[in-house]
């Protein structure tokens, strides 16, 4: 018989509310600089991959075609990134990280760092180096088609 309490132990609502007190927390350190943790990713891959594909960054960070597309909108709107078309495929946008981009982003990352010594600090170190594997070999099952 279904509960309240199956249901509230369930793997997707965990995973849910895990999703949501990380941008909770994530969002209160990266309060001044109006930054989601999506268009951290994003920065940080175009910083990482200069010249990434538009699509390529899509499936880094686990967006769909057009979620990418609002992603990197916003942030070329910022001054944060440049777009360039691909000379071997017009079709095909490839992505540069701005000297805005890149000032901004050391202060993201500063935010985001001291997020995760938050959330580290609540588990412990030896608790969230375990629930990162746990989450990294649950996140792979997609990959393995499993």
């Amino acid at each position: 018989m279904l509960t309240a309490n199956h249901m509230l132990n369930t793997h997707g609502i965990l995973l849910r509310r895990c999703q949501q007190v990380a941008l909770a927390i994530f969002s209160k350190e990266a309060a001044e600089l109006d930054f989601s943790p999506t268009q951290y990713s994003a920065l940080a891959f175009v910083h990482i991959e200069p010249g990434i594909h538009q699509n390529t960054l899509g499936e880094r960070i686990a967006l769909d075609r057009s979620s990418v597309t609002k992603c990197v909108e916003i942030l070329e709107a910022r001054g944060l990134i440049r777009r360039e078309v691909d000379k071997k495929d017009k079709r095909a946008r490839l992505l540069y990280i701005t000297p805005e981009g890149s000032a901004l982003l050391d202060q993201v990352a500063a935010a985001a760092a001291r997020a995760r010594k938050r959330i580290e600090g609540m588990l412990g170190e030896e608790r969230f180096a375990g629930f990162l594997k746990d989450l990294k070999a649950f996140s792979e099952m997609l990959d393995d088609k499993g």
